[in-house]
């Protein structure tokens, strides 16, 4: 049996039998309140990111870390400017592409624009200091995301109407993804999380459109066996059959465990079962409650339990223990 959090997880991540669902959560602005180290110190210097997500997770004990959930970095990489909000993560303000037209930028040498290097910089004193006994998950913006970044939440007309421009758009994100997911896959990452809350709205008549680049980083990804896990908002109940057969290994979607239970489960797919921000800033009772319903093995066997999005930065300290005293004792029953 798995005797730490790294090998917890990359067991169940092999489809090995496991003793609870691993707790992944995703920590960013909550990090930074937990650690009271300022937001945009935290986004920007590779030893205050690095030292924060470390002392969180000795915090609460929760079993991976996530590298970083901020989807503004590889737009602001490529030229867009972003906005520092107070206790927030930043925002993109100034959308690179707007104008008609647009010039589709040059993306070489990408991990050493913006910020990109901050984050692989503490992703490589992680994988030191902390990857041994936790597991450690990059992060890369999806295609829906970094397209509204750069053609002002355009992103989908632009697949309505301009299918040269579109494909431009795609082609450009997944070179982005592709270096991101080799440096992350040469650090020994035990995951790639493709980050995109606006996928889940996306028209599954756009599906094929990105198929093929999902594919292509699938396979990079796997090749550093490692799985890639899309993380999204609330999916259509109507669109689960096409949406969970986009290439990726796993998914996690924020829609309630009520809906989810209607899916055919299938064992050859990790899920993300997620707890609501509204239970995490909520009530003890509240993370009895929704943990309780989230371990429903009814649904299959293959999950682990994480947050909608990032954790919420007001979410009390208790409730992230309590989560993981849950599933611990779930463990020793």
């Amino acid at each position: 049996m798995p005797t730490n959090s790294k090998e917890l997880v990359r067991s169940l991540f092999a489809g090995k039998v496991v003793s609870r669902p691993p707790f992944i959560p995703f920590m960013a602005a909550a990090a930074a309140r937990f650690m009271q180290v300022p937001v945009k110190q935290m986004f920007s210097d590779p030893t205050a990111l690095a030292n924060s997500l470390q002392a969180c997770q000795r915090l609460f004990k929760y079993d991976s870390i996530a590298i970083l959930l901020d989807t503004t970095l590889e737009a602001e990489a490529l030229g867009c400017l972003i906005e520092w909000q107070d206790k927030e993560p930043p925002r993109v303000v100034s959308h690179l592409l707007a104008e008609k037209a647009p010039h589709i930028p040059d993306v070489s040498g990408i991990e050493n624009k913006g910020r990109i290097p901050v984050v692989l910089e503490a992703a490589r004193r992680l994988s030191q200091t902390a990857g041994r006994d936790i597991a450690m998950l990059g992060i890369i913006a999806g295609p829906v995301t970094l397209g509204r970044h750069l053609v002002v939440d355009d992103f989908t007309h632009v697949l309505d109407r301009d299918t040269q421009t579109a494909r431009k758009l795609i082609d450009l994100w997944e070179k982005i993804a592709l270096a991101l997911a080799r440096a992350f896959g040469e650090l020994k990452f035990d995951a790639v999380v493709l980050a995109d809350k606006h996928l889940a709205t996306l028209s599954s008549v756009h599906y094929p459109d990105i198929q093929p680049s999902l594919k292509t980083l699938r396979n990079l990804v796997n090749f550093y066996d490692a799985p890639l896990i899309i993380l999204t908002g609330q999916v259509p109940p109507d669109r689960f059959t096409v949406f969970f057969n986009l290439e990726a290994d796993g998914f996690s979607v924020a829609n309630p465990v009520s809906e989810l239970k209607s899916l055919p489960q299938s064992e050859a797919k990790l899920f993300g079962r997620c707890i609501p921000a509204s239970a995490l800033i909520g009530s003890v009772a509240d993370i009895d409650k929704v943990v309780s319903e989230l371990m429903d093995r009814s649904m299959g066997s293959r999950f682990f339990i994480t947050s909608e999005w990032e954790v919420p930065p007001a979410t009390p300290a208790l409730n992230l223990h309590r989560v993981m005293q849950k599933l611990t004792a779930t463990a020793t029953r």
